[in-house]
Protein backbone atom coordinates (compact mmCIF):
# COMPACT_ATOMS: atom_id res chain seq x y z
CA UNK A 1 0.00 0.00 0.00
CA UNK A 2 2.65 2.63 0.83
CA UNK A 3 3.26 4.64 3.68
CA UNK A 4 0.24 7.03 5.38
CA UNK A 5 -0.72 9.85 3.81
CA UNK A 6 0.51 8.39 0.43
CA UNK A 7 -2.09 8.32 -2.31
CA UNK A 8 -2.89 5.46 -4.10
CA UNK A 9 -4.42 5.47 -7.50
CA UNK A 10 -6.05 2.06 -8.46
CA UNK A 11 -7.52 1.71 -11.75
CA UNK A 12 -8.51 -1.18 -14.28
CA UNK A 13 -6.95 -0.82 -17.43
CA UNK A 14 -6.87 -2.68 -21.15
CA UNK A 15 -3.89 -4.49 -22.72
CA UNK A 16 -3.68 -1.71 -24.95
CA UNK A 17 -3.61 1.37 -22.39
CA UNK A 18 -7.47 2.41 -22.26
CA UNK A 19 -9.65 2.52 -18.99
CA UNK A 20 -12.79 2.42 -20.78
CA UNK A 21 -13.90 1.51 -24.52
CA UNK A 22 -15.92 3.62 -27.25
CA UNK A 23 -15.65 0.67 -29.71
CA UNK A 24 -19.43 -1.23 -29.64
CA UNK A 25 -19.07 -4.54 -28.23
CA UNK A 26 -15.42 -4.79 -26.93
CA UNK A 27 -15.49 -7.24 -24.00
CA UNK A 28 -11.87 -6.04 -22.64
CA UNK A 29 -12.88 -6.12 -19.33
CA UNK A 30 -12.95 -9.12 -16.97
CA UNK A 31 -15.23 -7.94 -13.98
CA UNK A 32 -17.44 -4.74 -14.90
CA UNK A 33 -17.89 -3.99 -11.19
CA UNK A 34 -21.11 -5.83 -11.23
CA UNK A 35 -22.57 -8.60 -8.87
CA UNK A 36 -20.35 -11.41 -11.06
CA UNK A 37 -16.74 -10.90 -9.52
CA UNK A 38 -14.64 -13.15 -12.26
CA UNK A 39 -11.94 -12.40 -10.74
CA UNK A 40 -9.38 -15.36 -9.44
CA UNK A 41 -9.27 -16.14 -5.79
CA UNK A 42 -5.19 -14.55 -5.83
CA UNK A 43 -6.12 -10.97 -7.12
CA UNK A 44 -9.60 -11.20 -4.81
CA UNK A 45 -7.26 -11.14 -2.02
CA UNK A 46 -5.08 -9.06 -3.32
CA UNK A 47 -7.80 -6.48 -4.39
CA UNK A 48 -9.47 -6.96 -0.40
CA UNK A 49 -5.95 -6.11 1.27
CA UNK A 50 -5.44 -2.80 -1.15
CA UNK A 51 -8.72 -1.33 0.50
CA UNK A 52 -7.93 -3.02 4.08
CA UNK A 53 -4.91 -0.89 3.94
CA UNK A 54 -6.79 2.21 3.58
CA UNK A 55 -7.12 5.33 5.32
CA UNK A 56 -9.64 6.78 2.69
CA UNK A 57 -11.28 7.20 -0.72
CA UNK A 58 -10.89 9.93 -2.80
CA UNK A 59 -13.36 9.94 -6.19
CA UNK A 60 -14.72 12.32 -8.75
CA UNK A 61 -17.83 13.87 -8.40
CA UNK A 62 -19.09 12.35 -11.26
CA UNK A 63 -18.79 8.96 -10.03
CA UNK A 64 -19.93 9.87 -6.48
CA UNK A 65 -22.77 11.29 -8.70
CA UNK A 66 -23.48 8.23 -10.81
CA UNK A 67 -24.00 5.72 -8.42
CA UNK A 68 -20.56 4.25 -7.40
CA UNK A 69 -21.12 4.57 -3.19
CA UNK A 70 -24.83 3.04 -3.51
CA UNK A 71 -23.89 0.43 -6.10
CA UNK A 72 -20.98 -0.87 -3.07
CA UNK A 73 -23.60 -0.52 -0.40
CA UNK A 74 -25.98 -2.91 -2.34
CA UNK A 75 -23.38 -5.17 -3.35
CA UNK A 76 -22.26 -5.10 0.87
CA UNK A 77 -25.88 -5.92 1.72
CA UNK A 78 -25.81 -8.77 -0.91
CA UNK A 79 -22.81 -10.70 0.73
CA UNK A 80 -22.78 -10.48 4.42
CA UNK A 81 -19.97 -11.99 6.07
CA UNK A 82 -18.56 -13.17 2.73
CA UNK A 83 -14.89 -12.68 2.71
CA UNK A 84 -14.33 -12.16 -0.85
CA UNK A 85 -16.62 -9.00 -0.38
CA UNK A 86 -14.88 -7.20 2.75
CA UNK A 87 -13.81 -4.16 -0.11
CA UNK A 88 -17.31 -3.52 -0.43
CA UNK A 89 -17.70 -3.67 3.28
CA UNK A 90 -14.55 -1.02 3.58
CA UNK A 91 -15.95 0.95 1.00
CA UNK A 92 -18.81 2.12 3.16
CA UNK A 93 -16.99 1.84 6.28
CA UNK A 94 -14.45 4.68 4.86
CA UNK A 95 -14.21 7.90 4.90
CA UNK A 96 -15.12 9.51 1.05
CA UNK A 97 -13.92 12.64 0.00
CA UNK A 98 -15.26 13.52 -3.46
CA UNK A 99 -13.48 16.04 -5.25
CA UNK A 100 -15.75 18.70 -6.69
CA UNK A 101 -15.06 22.30 -8.60
CA UNK A 102 -18.68 23.17 -9.54
CA UNK A 103 -21.02 21.77 -6.81
CA UNK A 104 -22.33 18.87 -4.73
CA UNK A 105 -23.05 15.17 -5.67
CA UNK A 106 -26.84 14.93 -6.13
CA UNK A 107 -27.02 12.59 -3.26
CA UNK A 108 -25.59 12.42 -0.26
CA UNK A 109 -23.63 9.28 1.50
CA UNK A 110 -22.61 8.38 4.78
CA UNK A 111 -19.13 9.38 5.77
CA UNK A 112 -18.68 11.59 2.52
CA UNK A 113 -17.13 14.95 2.69
CA UNK A 114 -16.94 17.17 -0.17
CA UNK A 115 -14.37 19.18 -0.97
CA UNK A 116 -13.17 21.80 -3.26
CA UNK A 117 -10.63 23.94 -4.15
CA UNK A 118 -7.18 23.17 -6.13
CA UNK A 119 -6.43 19.69 -6.87
CA UNK A 120 -3.57 20.19 -5.09
CA UNK A 121 -4.97 21.37 -1.85
CA UNK A 122 -8.21 18.82 -2.04
CA UNK A 123 -5.55 15.95 -1.71
CA UNK A 124 -3.64 17.64 0.47
CA UNK A 125 -6.71 17.98 2.97
CA UNK A 126 -8.18 14.79 2.38
CA UNK A 127 -5.05 12.78 3.80
CA UNK A 128 -5.28 15.25 6.77
CA UNK A 129 -8.64 14.15 7.81
CA UNK A 130 -7.95 10.12 6.77
CA UNK A 131 -5.03 10.11 8.23
CA UNK A 132 -3.23 7.76 6.24
CA UNK A 133 -3.39 6.49 2.72
CA UNK A 134 -5.92 7.24 0.60
CA UNK A 135 -7.24 5.09 -2.70
CA UNK A 136 -8.37 6.54 -5.78
CA UNK A 137 -10.57 4.59 -8.12
CA UNK A 138 -11.51 7.54 -10.71
CA UNK A 139 -13.02 7.88 -12.97
CA UNK A 140 -10.69 8.87 -15.83
CA UNK A 141 -10.74 12.60 -15.76
CA UNK A 142 -9.92 12.68 -12.38
CA UNK A 143 -6.67 10.10 -11.79
CA UNK A 144 -5.43 11.45 -15.27
CA UNK A 145 -5.22 15.44 -13.67
CA UNK A 146 -3.40 13.27 -10.37
CA UNK A 147 -1.15 11.49 -12.20
CA UNK A 148 -0.45 15.20 -14.89
CA UNK A 149 -0.20 17.28 -11.70
CA UNK A 150 1.85 14.09 -10.00
CA UNK A 151 -0.15 14.42 -6.72
CA UNK A 152 -0.41 10.16 -7.03
CA UNK A 153 2.28 8.22 -5.35
CA UNK A 154 1.50 5.06 -6.20
CA UNK A 155 -0.33 3.03 -9.14
CA UNK A 156 -1.59 -0.36 -8.79
CA UNK A 157 -2.61 -1.01 -12.81
CA UNK A 158 -5.00 -4.01 -12.99
CA UNK A 159 -4.24 -5.00 -16.95
CA UNK A 160 -6.64 -6.84 -18.19
CA UNK A 161 -6.48 -9.42 -21.13
CA UNK A 162 -8.31 -7.96 -23.09
CA UNK A 163 -8.33 -5.26 -25.91
CA UNK A 164 -10.44 -1.86 -25.58
CA UNK A 165 -9.39 -0.32 -29.39
CA UNK A 166 -10.10 3.01 -28.54
CA UNK A 167 -11.18 5.47 -25.33
CA UNK A 168 -9.77 7.45 -22.50
CA UNK A 169 -6.46 6.90 -21.15
CA UNK A 170 -5.07 8.45 -18.37
CA UNK A 171 -1.31 8.01 -19.11
CA UNK A 172 0.49 10.80 -20.47
CA UNK A 173 4.11 12.41 -21.51
CA UNK A 174 4.04 13.84 -17.94
CA UNK A 175 4.27 10.93 -16.23
CA UNK A 176 8.10 10.42 -17.38
CA UNK A 177 8.81 13.89 -15.56
CA UNK A 178 7.27 12.36 -11.89
CA UNK A 179 9.38 9.06 -11.58
CA UNK A 180 7.33 6.31 -10.83
CA UNK A 181 9.35 2.84 -10.54
CA UNK A 182 8.22 -0.59 -11.10
CA UNK A 183 7.60 -2.47 -8.03
CA UNK A 184 5.94 -5.99 -7.59
CA UNK A 185 4.26 -7.39 -10.87
CA UNK A 186 1.66 -10.06 -10.32
CA UNK A 187 -0.10 -12.40 -12.96
CA UNK A 188 -3.40 -13.82 -11.75
CA UNK A 189 -5.02 -16.95 -12.39
CA UNK A 190 -7.68 -15.55 -14.07
CA UNK A 191 -5.30 -13.27 -16.64
CA UNK A 192 -4.70 -9.99 -15.00
CA UNK A 193 -1.93 -8.83 -14.56
CA UNK A 194 -1.54 -6.11 -11.44
CA UNK A 195 1.35 -3.84 -12.01
CA UNK A 196 2.57 -1.77 -8.78
CA UNK A 197 4.30 1.52 -9.37
CA UNK A 198 5.55 4.04 -6.56
CA UNK A 199 7.78 7.56 -6.00
CA UNK A 200 9.40 8.76 -3.46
Amino acid sequence: MGGAGRLVVAMQVSADGFVDSEVPGADWQLWNWGPDWPWSADLRASFNALLAGASGILLSRPMADEGFLGHWERMADLHPGDADWEFSRAIGALPKFVVSRSGHPRQRWPRTEVLGGGLAETVARAKERAGGALVCFGGAGLVGSLLREGLAEDLRLFVNPGFAGAGPRVFGPWLVEHGHRAGAVAAYGCGIVESRWSRG
